[in-house]
């Protein structure tokens, strides 16, 4: 095998913690990390990259029983306005592949999409309330792959569900349907069922979400050997990708306790 180490990545987002490990090619640190080997890190994370574990997390990390699963529909005037919309984009040109004219009717919902968080933003500011969310806009079946009309699903903040409600429908855009999100161990089901419905487009981000939002960071260190990732103590196992010597690993895992300042993150 070539020079390199093993390094153990760390995520804890709300009540579930995250660990990755995999092979870093390099000489490994004999003390503190330096930059250039935490320039070396980053470049073997990102074979680990996953947008839907990144939303998952965010999710994790800012919600909360009783948030809400929100879809924004178009109704068919609406929809017409957008289509129009996305034509103006175009230049009208005539010779549009299926493909062209289906991303120029996304980017066109995106754009509406964008301008109604404005507006709701705008509203909840007039009672010092602040607006959280993370959106993806969608134009595909998650399951079938098949093309769909244009719709949009946002989690937010229990307190802004009025405010969308009010500024989707005044301005006659179609219908608003929401759910509460459960008391559960963790919301990774809602990050694959809302990555699932968006199409792979070169370049464009898969969701969207607010500023002010906690987003997680990484916590590094190196490994002594390639064996098996342990799940923390205190923490009970959720998920654990399948262990092969010498491949990098996952575990997701509840924190069930909080941690005290002289525990150890393994």
């Amino acid at each position: 095998m070539k020079e390199g180490y093993w390094v153990i990545r760390t995520y804890e987002a709300g009540p579930v913690g995250e660990k990755i490990k995999f092979w870093v090619p390099g000489q490994k640190p004999a003390g503190k990390i330096t930059r250039k080997q935490k320039s070396e890190i980053r470049k073997a994370a990102q074979n680990e990259y996953s947008a839907m574990r990144q939303l998952a997390r965010l999710i994790n990390a800012n919600f909360r029983p009783g948030d809400l699963f929100l879809g924004l529909d178009y109704s068919p005037e609406a929809l017409l306005r957008v289509e129009q919309k996305a034509a103006c984009r175009c230049g009208f040109r005539l010779m549009l592949t299926e493909g062209q004219r289906m991303d120029a009717i996304r980017e066109a919902a995106a754009h509406e999409m964008v301008n109604c968080i404005r507006r709701v933003k705008r509203e909840l500011d007039k009672d010092g309330i602040e607006l959280k969310y993370v959106s993806i806009t969608s134009d595909m079946d998650g399951d079938t792959g098949e093309a769909v009309r244009v719709h949009h699903h946002l989690v937010i903040n229990r307190e802004a569900r009025d405010a969308f409600v009010k500024k989707w429908q005044e301005k006659g855009m179609g219908s608003v349907d929401w759910k509460p999100l459960d008391d559960q161990d963790d919301y990774m089901d809602i990050a694959k069922y809302m990555i699932k419905q968006v199409r792979k487009l070169e370049e464009a981000n898969q969701f969207a979400s607010s500023r002010n939002l906690i987003r997680p960071q990484p916590k590094d260190r190196v490994a002594a050997s390639s064996s098996e990732v342990r799940v923390p103590k205190g923490c009970r196992l959720l998920h654990r990708q399948e262990y092969k010597p010498g491949r990098a690993q996952y575990i997701r895992y509840r924190i069930e306790r909080e941690r005290g300042p002289t525990d150890r993150v393994a």
